[in-house]
């Protein structure tokens, strides 16, 4: 009789869980690393803007133009501010999901400890129960030689 684990349905519900939560985990890391690389293209136009500010103020400048060139940069900083804060929120939900994820993977690993166990003990009985039928074998085969 081959092994069967009773639990194998719900084994299954649960690696299917696991690789759920997983997909979800990973789709939240991409949108953190989007989210800092949208931060770190902010602070490069902003050097940009700052370098392009300071030639233009060596080369001399109107008022409106460095009013301009302020407005910009308070701007700039604003909407980097706007995607630091989400940003913030983005880590928060992928730190909850990988909270999410590991309680999945934890669920699994304890169901295939338990199948690991049974199916440890189901193999120790059909080594016993080979092992009882090899010793009923012999001593048949003992008693038919002595009576022969």
């Amino acid at each position: 009789m081959p092994f069967h684990f009773p639990l194998q349905t719900v084994l299954h519900y649960r690696q299917s869980v696991e690789h759920q939560q997983e997909l979800r985990l990973r789709a939240a890391n991409q949108q953190v690393a989007r989210a800092q690389h949208l931060i770190e293209q902010m602070d490069l136009q902003r050097k940009e803007l700052l370098s392009m500010e300071m030639e233009e103020l060596s080369s001399g400048t109107s008022a409106a133009e460095l009013q301009f060139g302020l407005l910009r940069e308070a701007s700039l900083l604003r909407r980097r501010r706007e995607f630091e804060q989400q940003l913030t929120r983005m880590q928060q939900l992928r730190d909850q999901q990988r909270e999410i994820f590991q309680q999945a993977r934890r669920g699994r690993e304890m169901l295939e400890s338990l199948r690991d166990q049974q199916l440890g003990m189901y193999k120790k009985d059909a080594a016993r129960r080979e092992q009882r039928s090899l010793d009923d074998l012999f001593l048949m085969r003992r008693e038919y030689l002595r009576r022969s």
